[in-house]
């Protein structure tokens, strides 16, 4: 009840207060509101939820340092038609005391980074869910390990381009749709059921070491390599799907393992239901055609791409406080003033 209460009142407040929304800060005790998502930040304490609704947000490089859930309207166009979407402008820094904080279901303009500025990056225990940024930015320094980012889950994200995995453990990406290059790795790195769209003519992979990839599809065809290691230690490819040749060493120095892998799929798009060129677009379907030899590839005969798996990729990423489906406004008051509004709402089920 709490959840959908602060759902109404960023409706209320956005609708009748001001053309700015306003952003839901709650805990237990209270709920208070705030023009912009810096002034929600810095007043939450640990343990609150931050509720940022349809809208645009600019943000000064904030930092989080505190442990908060931070939920947003979402960010796929077709699912947030009654609220608009959640897009935040400028970079957004987890930094020492943001540990086990969560934040879903908005648009970043720009990057997630773990740390900042070459300080307060040891965090650990984050998820990142259903949500669309540029980058990702697992650790700010090159060389200190204490100064990277651990047991860091994301899930059902689309990365537009670039995720810099420096100095990192423990890290697992799920479900997800990464458009750029994966550089950076020293092992401790898992990927299951994700799409990789990445298309420079670079490598798709580059530094990477001891990092595992489950169920994913690889649909980049220009390419130096598929993976370049600088070390002993080469990646495994478990049940994935490549538009090149699984079983040969591209551009590895050290190699990498293939097991049950399956190469040169011709127009690998195609397994798709609508995805006409390798990039991200919001009316393209990532669900695999009926014949699709991704379907039952994967382990155990589960599906490859990111509807497979055992949690699939969430349909139109929406986040998982109740949705508002549809919002209803007269334009008028009635006799005695009321201005009835109906908002309908749908529970989720994850």
């Amino acid at each position: 009840m709490k959840t959908l209460l602060s759902l109404f009142l960023v409706v209320a407040f956005t609708l009748t207060v001001s053309a700015q929304a306003v952003i839901v800060v709650q805990n237990a005790t209270e709920t208070r509101t705030f023009q912009t998502l810096n002034a929600a930040v810095e007043a939450a304490v640990d343990g609150d939820n931050i509720y940022v609704p349809g809208g645009s947000f600019v943000v000064s490089s904030l930092q989080i340092n505190k442990r908060l859930n931070i939920i947003g309207a979402g960010h796929v166009p077709d699912s947030t038609t009654a609220t608009g979407r959640t897009l935040v402008h400028g970079n957004i820094h987890f930094v020492d005391g943001s540990d086990y904080s969560t934040i879903q279901g908005i648009f970043f303009t720009n990057t997630i980074y773990m740390g900042y500025n070459n300080d307060k990056g040891n965090v650990s225990n984050i998820l990142i869910s259903r949500c669309n940024m540029e980058q990702i930015n697992y650790s700010n320094h090159y060389s200190n390990v204490d100064l990277g980012a651990n047991n860091i889950h994301v899930k059902d994200c689309i990365v537009r381009s670039y995720m810099n995995c420096m100095n990192t453990q423990n890290q697992l990406v799920e479900n997800c749709i990464i458009g750029g290059q994966i550089a950076n790795i020293n092992g401790g790195f898992t990927f299951n059921n994700c799409m990789f769209l990445y298309s420079s003519g670079s490598y798709n992979l580059y530094v990477v070491n001891a990092a595992i990839f489950n169920n994913c599809i690889f649909a980049e065809t220009r390419r130096s390599g598929l993976i370049w290691s600088n070390s002993l230690s080469p990646s495994s490819f478990n049940h994935c799907i490549f538009a090149f040749a699984a079983t040969e060493n591209y551009g590895t120095n050290y190699g990498a393992y293939f097991n049950n892998c399956i190469g040169n799929v011709p127009d690998i798009l195609s397994l798709y239901m609508n995805v006409p060129v390798n990039k991200f677009d919001y009316s393209y379907d990532f669900h695999l055609v009926e014949n699709s030899i991704a379907k039952g590839a994967g382990i155990e005969g589960t599906d490859c791409g990111i509807y497979g798996g055992a949690n699939p990729y969430k349909e139109g990423a929406v986040p998982m406080n109740p949705h508002i489906q549809a919002i209803s406004i007269p334009s008028t008051t009635d006799g005695e003033g009321k201005l009835h509004i109906s908002v309908k709402v749908k529970a989720q089920n994850n």
